[in-house]
């Protein structure tokens, strides 16, 4: 009977020292701490941003063993915790821990930053934000977060958009018109503004016989524009409705920001006394390149497609759009410059001697004409913004 006593006691110490080195050999981990360095912490906000991020993460292990490491997702955070975007890009690592003791995983990610991201931290009025990554360890299933700050250049830092000033015109320069029946007709809007941030705006019309007593407006379009800090901006409408005859009414209704003074309406009217003369059709051009709001360069190419009844194309440039009409007594700008090539040739390159017209820092409108060998006009292209360098 003490035998078989003793034998069990055998087995039990037997037993309890086998779980014994179970537990031992069962890794355990936590993570210790999480450094990170960035190697652009400064962001335009003009432009997506790209910067190389370095995690250090110390992780501390009890015993030998395979440790893993691993972060889902990346998100980007306004100082006031609001959420600005997700980067869903996974980093993980794992290694075997020979023994007790620190160890130290490293990850280098390439970040990109996109714009939109930047303009929603500036426009909620933060010079900053940060990006923040959560890392897990296995098996102990241990967390800590970690960020990286990044600072917004190129705003007014905690600048929200505000309005100074809007400046209605048509497209000729005037700010009343009379005009002939199904003509075409676009106007535009100078704003002047501080900050940086989202305009929402829509073009609305009155039409006749709505503008008779309390005007009855309807929206033409409405469009969205985050607008970059300290500049002017100019708004171009649609083509503006001119079948029915009558006095019509166009404005500019700015949704956000609201702004502290009323907007001038535009008015013009359509009758037969503005009747064009010229019965010749114009064809419209389409321009191929630079696209709107390019950048001039040296030997930048300006390309069109062919009208077939031309007998030499133009290139003009103005300092504004102009809108083409002989009414009587009516006077057209002059572009600032151009260029004539004959009808078989559909692109161009701007001499130094034709550029020396136009000043550094400065935005212009060019097109494209098409004209007869008597000098008419059988074609014309919409206008394209370029900027001087």
């Amino acid at each position: 009977m003490k035998e078989f006593i003793t034998l069990k006691k055998m087995k039990l110490i037997s037993l309890g020292l086998l779980l014994m080195a179970l537990l031992q050999s069962q890794l355990q981990a936590q993570i210790v701490s999480i450094n990170s360095s960035t190697s652009a912490s400064r962001v335009s906000i003009s432009s997506t941003a790209h910067s190389q991020i370095r995690w250090s993460i110390v992780v501390a292990a009890t015993n030998g063993g395979n440790v893993s490491l691993s972060s889902i997702n990346g998100t980007f955070f306004a100082p006031d915790n609001s959420v600005l975007g997700t980067i869903s890009r996974p980093l993980q690592a794992s290694r075997n821990v020979p023994r007790a003791g620190n160890t130290t995983f490293i990850f280098q990610e390439a970040l990109t930053i996109p714009v939109t991201v930047i303009r929603k931290a500036q426009a909620r009025g933060f010079g900053s934000f940060f990006f923040v990554r959560q890392f897990r360890d296995l098996p102990d299933n241990t967390s800590q977060v970690s960020s990286v700050r990044f600072n917004i250049t190129g705003g007014s830092l905690g600048g929200l958009l505000s309005i100074q000033r809007v400046a209605m015109e048509f497209d000729d320069g005037r700010i009343t018109a009379v005009i002939p029946p199904q003509s075409e007709m676009r106007a535009r809007a100078l704003i002047r503004y501080t900050g940086t941030g989202l305009l929402e705006y829509s073009w609305e019309i009155a039409s006749p016989p709505g503008t008779q007593g309390q005007p009855f407006f309807i929206p033409l379009i409405s469009r969205k524009q985050f607008l970059l800090a300290g500049r002017e901006v100019v708004l171009q409408s649609p083509i503006l409705p001119t079948a029915a005859r009558g006095q019509y009414l166009l404005r500019l209704r700015i949704n956000k920001p609201t702004t502290a003074f009323e907007i001038p309406l535009l008015r013009y009217a359509v009758n037969t006394s503005g009747q064009m003369r010229s019965e010749v059709p114009i064809t419209t051009i389409n321009l191929v390149r630079p696209g709107t709001d390019s950048t001039f360069l040296n030997n930048m190419i300006f390309e069109w497609q062919p009208v077939a009844s031309a007998n030499a194309y133009q290139l003009e440039i103005y300092t504004r759009p102009v809108r083409d009409t002989d009414i009587p007594g009516f006077k057209k700008r002059a572009p600032v410059t151009g260029v004539i090539v004959p009808a078989d040739k559909t692109q161009l390159t701007i001499s130094s001697t034709t550029g020396a017209h136009l000043l550094s820092g400065e935005n212009y409108f060019w097109r494209v004409i098409a004209l007869t060998k008597d000098g008419k006009v059988v074609g014309r292209s919409t206008f394209r913004r370029i900027h001087i360098q």
